[in-house]
């Protein structure tokens, strides 16, 4: 289990968390949502140890200030926002940067190695020689997810549960890609890892979470299921606007909805070993 306690940051002048208190478990995907600035991204950073915060998290029972910087690469990954590529990689030099715990020393070549296994994951098998300074803003996010995957590749490790942290996973994709993300994060937790991912999608974050926490202004507004916090007095409240939900649109127009769609069968092609990506 996730256990963050009080968790409080100040820039400047500015709280933007006062005294969070977050849990998640393993086997378990938690959604962090909430409106701009309210405080999500800089939750995750403090409960992965990238940012120093008031209060304290553990991991699993240990406190992530006493873990040194490779234990940790051991039992998380982080996919931030953004990842800014400054030197030329090719894709499978980038992915390659994700390996940990003895995999570097595995076979190089082939379609059966883990980062081709990866990179077949997010659906981007054929893409290992390309530049990744050529690729959409779509295809980088996807790359760089298959980079996280590849260093806790094994959702359970020595029987401990590893972790996966998503700020914003799907910002950049088509529908299409974001479902086949959002499956992957939810049979990472479904095989015994722990998930938690930042949020703006509602939709998706009711089709995939099994936990949400809403923030607003640095608090925390609800926790539970999507069902019990997307009610209409928390989201309308939260984000600053009328919100229904279960309610169509007006006037007899189009909405679509992730929960009705799927991609084609061999528009991606993914594949789950027992214990593996």
């Amino acid at each position: 289990m996730l256990e963050a306690h009080s968790i409080t940051v100040t820039y400047g002048s500015r709280r933007v968390l006062d005294r969070v208190d977050f849990t998640a478990k393993a086997g378990e995907m938690t959604a962090i949502v909430g409106p701009n600035g309210s405080g999500k991204t800089t939750l995750l950073k403090a409960i992965t140890g990238e940012i120093n915060a008031g209060g304290v998290t553990r991991l699993d029972g240990q406190n992530i200030a006493k873990m040194s910087p490779s234990e940790l690469a051991t039992r998380r990954a982080v996919l931030p926002q953004s990842g800014h590529v400054a030197f030329p990689f090719t894709v499978l030099e980038l992915v390659r940067l994700g390996l940990t715990r003895g995999f570097a020393t595995s076979a190089t070549s082939g379609q059966d190695t883990l980062p081709h296994q990866a990179l077949a994951r997010v659906g981007l098998s054929g893409f290992e020689g390309r530049s990744v300074q050529e690729l959409s803003g779509g295809e980088r996010q996807r790359v760089q997810l298959a980079r996280v995957l590849l260093q806790i590749w094994e959702p359970v490790l020595d029987d401990m549960p590893r972790w996966l942290f998503l700020d914003e996973p799907v910002s950049a994709l088509d529908i299409g890609h974001q479902l086949v993300v959002m499956q992957i994060a939810h049979d990472f937790a479904q095989m015994g890892g722990g998930v938690v991912a930042v949020m703006h999608d509602l939709n998706l974050t009711a089709m995939f979470a099994d936990r949400v926490t809403l923030l607003d202004q640095g608090r925390v507004q609800g926790v539970g299921t999507p069902k019990e916090v997307f009610t209409d007095a928390h989201l309308s409240a939260c984000y600053g606007c009328t919100l229904r939900t279960n309610t169509p649109p007006p006037f007899g127009g189009p909405w679509i909805l992730p929960q009705a769609a799927s991609h084609h069968p061999n528009h991606i092609r993914a594949s789950a070993r027992a214990r593996h990506f």
